[in-house]
C-alpha cells in the first residue's frame, strides 16, 4: 500500500480503533453482546416459555448410532461444534496477518474480526445446547443465529459504504436483528420466519455489493465463487437439518451416525467460511491478489 492511500485510508478509520487494540475490542464487544443476551434468557423467568425449542434425543436420528454411549449419546454432533472454534480460529489468525501487513484497514478489520469472534463463540454454545439439552442453551443457539446472519449483511453494506468507515449503522442493525427474536415469543414459528429473513436479506445484500464494478474480472470471479459456495452451504444447512430423520430413515447407514444434524453443522460452519471468503474478496483493497490461494 502506497503511502498516499495509506494516509487516505488512516483518515477514514474510526479513532477510536487501530491496530493495537482492534482485536481486544472485537472480542470484548462480542462477549458483551453474548452475555447480555444470555443474562436477559436467565432473568426472563417464564416470559421466554412460549419460544419453541426442540429439547430431547428423540429429535436427533443420532440417538440411534452404534456409537451412541448413555454418557455421549451423540458422539458426532458432540464433536463437529469444534469446528466452528477452528474457522473462528483460523479467520482471527487470517485477518491478524492482513492487518499487520496493511493489506487492510483497521475498520475492515474489525468488521471479520468480530464475525470470527462470533464463530468461535457459538460452537460452545452449541456443544453445551448437545451435551446437556438445556433448555436455556437451545434459546441462546436460536437467539445467537440472527446476529450472525445479520453482521454479514452489515459488513457488505459497511463494504459498499461510499464513505468506507464505520458508521452508526451496524449499532442500530445488529439492535434490531437481536430484538427481532422477540417474534419467537408470540408465535411457535417465530424463530424459523425471523431467520428466513434474516438469510434473504443477507444473500440480497452479499449480491448487491458482488454487483459492484469494482476490481478486475478476478477478483470478480473470486467473490462470485465464494458467494456460491455460501449460499450452497447455507442452503444444505437448512434441508439437512431437516431431513434428519428422514435421511436415518431411508439409509440407517450412515445417517444414524453421521446423521443429517451432523452434516448440516459441517454446512454450517463452512457458510461461515465462506462467508468470509467472501467478505474478504469483497474488500476494496490490494489484497485481492491473494485470496483465491487461501480460500
Amino acid at each position: 500500500m502506497n503511502g498516499v492511500t495509506a494516509v487516505a485510508r488512516a483518515g477514514e478509520e474510526t479513532k477510536f480503533l487501530h491496530v493495537g487494540n482492534v482485536l481486544t475490542v472485537s472480542l470484548v464487544h462480542v462477549i458483551c453482546g453474548a452475555a447480555l443476551m444470555a443474562m436477559i434468557v436467565l432473568v426472563a423467568g417464564g416470559f421466554v416459555d412460549s419460544i419453541k425449542v426442540d429439547l430431547g434425543l428423540h429429535y436427533y436420528s443420532e440417538s440411534l448410532s452404534p456409537l451412541s454411549t448413555p454418557w455421549l449419546p451423540m458422539p458426532f454432533n458432540t464433536v463437529v461444534n469444534a469446528g466452528y472454534t477452528a474457522v473462528g480460529i483460523f479467520w482471527i489468525l487470517h485477518v491478524r496477518r492482513h492487518l499487520d501487513r496493511g493489506d487492510i484497514s483497521v475498520d475492515e478489520g474489525y468488521l471479520m474480526y468480530v464475525f470470527a469472534w462470533m464463530i468461535l463463540i457459538y460452537g460452545p454454545v452449541q456443544l453445551v445446547r448437545i451435551v446437556t439439552q438445556w433448555r436455556v442453551a437451545g434459546i441462546l443457539d436460536q437467539w445467537y443465529t440472527l446476529p450472525i446472519f445479520a453482521w454479514v449483511g452489515i459488513s457488505c453494506r459497511q463494504i459498499g459504504h461510499a464513505s468506507g468507515g464505520l458508521d452508526n449503522g451496524p449499532v442500530w442493525l445488529i439492535t434490531a436483528s437481536v430484538a427481532s427474536y422477540g417474534v419467537a415469543i408470540f408465535h411457535s414459528r417465530g424463530f424459523e420466519v425471523v431467520l428466513a429473513a434474516h438469510i434473504c436479506a443477507v444473500v440480497v445484500q452479499a449480491w448487491l455489493v458482488h454487483r459492484q464494478s469494482f476490481g478486475t474480472e478476478l477478483d470478480r470471479q473470486i467473490r462470485w465463487s465464494a458467494f456460491t459456495r455460501a449460499v450452497v452451504c447455507c442452503t444444505a444447512f437448512v434441508l439437512l437439518k431437516l431431513a434428519d430423520w428422514h435421511l436415518a430413515q431411508l439409509l440407517p447407514m450412515p445417517f444414524t451416525t453421521l446423521s443429517g444434524h451432523f452434516c448440516s453443522k459441517v454446512a454450517d460452519f463452512m457458510q461461515a467460511h465462506y462467508a468470509c471468503c467472501f467478505l474478504e474478496a469483497a474488500l476494496p483493497t490490494r489484497l485481492h491478489s491473494k485470496v483465491k490461494s487461501d480460500c
